[in-house]
């Protein structure tokens, strides 16, 4: 099996990942923002909190929803940051289905993933249709791929379960919900592959997709877990000295040169007491991995070996560095970006050696 077939597994998904929030959430974002107009407050009851409570939320800045049945504010966190939804708002105790929002979210995933089968099957799978059968690829891109499908089930699975919140679902209904719907697309195209010629059945991205699903609703069970959360970093080959995709055209979603993901840990919340009094609430710290040299051929059109890469390095906690807005969607993508590592010091470990990076993946080093 040719590697350029296969890099269009992860493209498909990322792409999902890319677009989903605008096909799904339209319905759901002009009905909510009347809603969240509609529900700003000025609280004048402790009824649901503590004194402090009463006097943070009397000077808050976002709408807060108080006498619809909504989480307070301290119910709806991750990682004991403020978490929100699309539309800045909490979710329902009790799910109480919207039919707005959720029709729209109905007719938006069917049509998008039918959309996405005619694209599919047109461009991958015609023309190539066999008889069901299992191809191994884990050592793809030197195992990054299955980074890659963690990394998009996770994040599909996080967008779906969102905007279930919107339509009204309660949050345990909304996160199992929202991973079954990121995993039944993800599997299903996965099926499809097994029945194209040129392609067929991963089970490592099968599994991949699984984990990455299973640590979403992980996270709701064990909030723990909350303290470890998937990241994406993104920057040209080119721009930091190694060597970009030559073999064949690349795209930002399948250029493994230029991708790195990242598993962010929210240190503050790891150390005791005493340690996390001292430690800055906005520094983070990231393990993650990469490559060199994948689908790079030298002057006489021989491939050259791809290496791997390790990489531990100091993050960046957006909720604490970006000020709370009035605007809820805005809070939700300051919320989002703490899935993006953006280049920062970096200890990276290869088969060609260690070095520190000071803004890594650019090309300011001090080797050891």
């Amino acid at each position: 099996m040719s590697a350029s077939p296969l890099t269009h597994r992860v493209s498909r998904h990322m792409i999902v990942v890319a677009t989903i929030v605008g096909v799904l959430c339209l319905g759901p974002s002009v009905r909510g923002e009347c809603s969240v107009l509609s529900n700003q407050l000025t609280i004048h009851s402790t009824e649901h909190g503590t004194a402090d409570d009463f006097q943070r939320q009397q000077h808050d800045t976002v709408p807060i929803d108080t006498l619809n049945g909504r989480l307070r504010r301290d119910e709806f966190t991750y990682a004991g940051w403020q978490r929100y939804t699309f539309l800045g708002r909490t979710p329902l105790r009790e799910t109480e289905i919207d039919p707005i929002p959720t029709i729209a979210l109905a007719a938006g995933y069917a049509g998008f993933a039918y959309g996405l089968h005619v694209i599919q099957a047109n461009a991958w799978w015609a023309d190539s249709r066999g008889p069901f059968h299992v191809v191994e690829d884990i050592e793809y891109a030197k195992g990054l791929d299955k980074g890659g499908h963690f990394f998009a089930a996770h994040t599909m699975s996080t967008l779906l379960g969102d905007m279930l919140m919107e339509c009204g679902f309660n949050k345990e209904e909304a996160t199992l919900l929202g991973g079954g719907m990121g995993l039944a697309y993800m599997t299903y195209v996965e099926v499809e592959d097994g029945f194209a010629t040129k392609w067929g059945f991963s089970p490592s991205d099968a599994i991949a997709n699984s984990v990455g699903v299973g640590f979403y609703v992980a996270q709701h069970y064990v909030p723990w877990l909350e303290n470890l959360t998937p990241r994406w970093s993104y920057v040209p080959a080119q721009w930091t000295g190694a060597r970009p995709i030559n073999e064949r055209p690349a795209t930002f979603i399948d250029d493994y040169n230029s991708t790195t993901f990242w598993l962010a840990m929210d240190v503050e919340r790891l150390l005791p007491n005493g340690a996390a009094d001292i430690w800055p609430d906005w520094l983070m710290v990231s393990v993650g991995y990469g490559i060199r040299n994948y689908a790079v051929v030298d002057g006489s059109g021989g491939p050259q070996p791809v290496n791997g890469k390790f990489l531990i390095g100091l993050d960046y906690n957006w909720l604490k560095i970006i000020p709370e807005a009035r605007f809820g969607f805005f809070n939700y993508v300051r919320f989002f970006l703490n899935r993006v590592r953006l280049p920062g010091p970096t200890l990276e470990i290869s088969s060609e050696g260690t070095r520190f990076g000071l803004l890594y993946p650019f090309a300011i080093v001090i080797p050891f």
